[in-house]
């Protein structure tokens, strides 16, 4: 069995704590001229130590975090509720991330998404001048895809399919989210993209192909693999290691 299968399935069992139900965020200005927005992991709250510590981990290094949690009901078996979800969360946070640039002038903005957020990250990041950088942990291509396949989203995969619905009719409801169609970047953003070899929950040919579909089109994101870590701990590296070029600050704004 699995870490990633291993891990889910004592996720699982776990006391279930209560979900969020609406869209949140946190933002805290600091003293730079630089913005990290923060799109999180499915079933993530800004209260959880790592959503938190990330945003600590950022505020430390002197710049601002704009972070989100959406309710845990934006991946579910209504198919088109779900596109519906992701399509509003798209055009809501384009309109604040353009909204916070003119009112504080931020010179660079970096988008950070992680596992489910990556979707919500390509989505917003396409096509978009106010976004500079891209660090994307552990992606997929496709929703549709990863979703069929993943060790976590079983029991969806298998209310969906009870509607008579398959994967090819999922692909093209959920075109639209697909990271591999979200990649009208400007060639000169910086791209980050985190991923394991042994993740089970977005498979890691899913995410090796996004890295080629990145290629075809122009783009040279860096690459960071992992042999070992899986889904679940691959993120956990990051927000612990990551180097926001740390130094110390007066005074932080939480808004």
């Amino acid at each position: 069995m699995s870490l990633d299968k291993t891990i889910s399935q004592v996720m699982d069992v776990l006391p279930k704590k209560s979900s969020v139900k609406k869209i949140g965020k946190r933002f805290i200005h600091n003293q730079e001229d630089k913005l990290y927005v923060v799109i999180p992991y499915w079933k993530a709250s800004l209260s959880q130590a790592p959503m938190r510590v990330l945003s600590e981990r950022i505020v430390k290094a002197g710049y601002s975090c704009l972070s989100y949690e959406f309710p845990t009901n934006i991946l579910s078996q209504d198919i088109y509720k779900t596109r519906e979800a992701f399509l509003k969360i798209k055009k809501d946070i384009r309109k604040e991330i353009k909204r916070i640039k003119k009112f504080y002038t931020f010179k660079e903005i970096t988008i950070i998404g992680i596992s489910l957020g990556c979707v919500n990250a390509t989505m917003i990041a396409d096509n978009n001048k106010d976004i500079d950088n891209i660090c994307l942990v552990v992606p997929g291509d496709s929703l549709a895809f990863c979703l069929w396949n993943g060790v976590a989203t079983v029991d969806i995969k298998e209310k969906i399919e009870k509607q008579n619905i398959s994967l090819k009719t999922l692909e093209r409801v959920w075109k639209k989210l697909a990271p591999k169609n979200n990649l009208s970047y400007q060639k000169n953003k910086h791209i980050e993209i985190y991923i394991s070899r042994t993740d089970d929950v977005i498979p890691y040919e899913s995410g090796k192909r996004l890295v080629e579909e990145m290629k075809k089109k122009g783009l040279n994101p860096e690459i960071f693999t992992n042999n070992k870590l899986g889904h679940y701990l691959t993120p956990v590296k990051f927000i612990l290691s990551k180097n926001f070029n740390q130094k110390k600050i007066k005074k932080a704004e939480i808004i």
